[in-house]
């Protein structure tokens, strides 16, 4: 005997193809080597950035939210694995002149219950970055959660994951890397892009130019 299949009280409107083509969709309006590397991604979405310690990954993440800032847009850096009053934080903002951008970088240290009241107030930051991941959440639904919210905010949220070789470390981190829209890979002061959207250059942003060849040097 079937079952009965419950139908919603009201369906969505199915979109034609002029529908799709005729939406209003903004991307990110870089130039220089952020455009020759990343393209021109949407303007919201999950990114997952991934690497080992020493790769590079800290200070990409710092130049990717001055790349933000740079854009006009409000970004707050989600410190987990260090604390505002760190060196290596502060050394990190003096190297890449965070004053510059002063109007529109701040930097917190939330749980994941305060990071999700943050974003759901008015006027949250376009951007919001997560270093790393692990330090707030390990749980898919709270990540979900998470997604559905910066989806609802129109934001992008930029997560910062563990690696192991070439690969996120844990079986939660691979499962953003693949829900992700944006996915970048850093090693060796090189940061990849294996996202949707991929610059001229094949996705290559060099981090730190002498560290990049020195290692490339050294493996010669």
């Amino acid at each position: 005997m079937s079952k009965t299949i419950k139908r919603p009280a009201k369906l969505k409107k199915v979109l034609t193809v002029a529908n799709i083509q005729n939406q209003s969709v903004k991307k990110l309006q870089w130039l220089g080597k952020w455009l020759d590397a990343f393209g021109k991604p949407q303007d919201r979405g999950i990114w997952f950035v991934w690497g080992i310690s020493g790769s590079g990954k800290s200070s990409f993440l710092m130049q990717l939210a001055k790349a933000f800032a740079l854009l006009g847009h409000k970004v707050l850096f989600n410190l987990c694995e260090e604390e505002a009053d760190d060196t290596d934080y502060i050394d990190r903002m003096e190297l890449f002149n965070m004053n510059e951008v002063e109007k529109n970088f701040f930097t917190q240290s939330y749980t994941y219950q305060e990071l999700m009241a943050y974003i759901d107030k008015r006027n949250p930051p376009k951007v919001i970055i997560i270093d790393s991941i692990k330090d707030i959440t390990t749980s898919w639904e709270e990540y979900l959660a998470l997604k559905k919210l910066i989806t609802k905010k129109n934001i992008i949220c930029v997560i910062a994951g563990q690696a192991e070789g070439k690969n996120p470390r844990s079986e939660f981190e691979k499962s953003i890397r693949f829900n992700a829209k944006m996915k970048i890979f850093v090693n060796g002061f090189l940061a990849l892009c294996q996202g949707r959207t991929v610059g001229k250059n094949g996705g290559r942003y060099v981090i730190h130019q002498e560290g990049y060849d020195k290692l490339r040097g050294a493996s010669i």
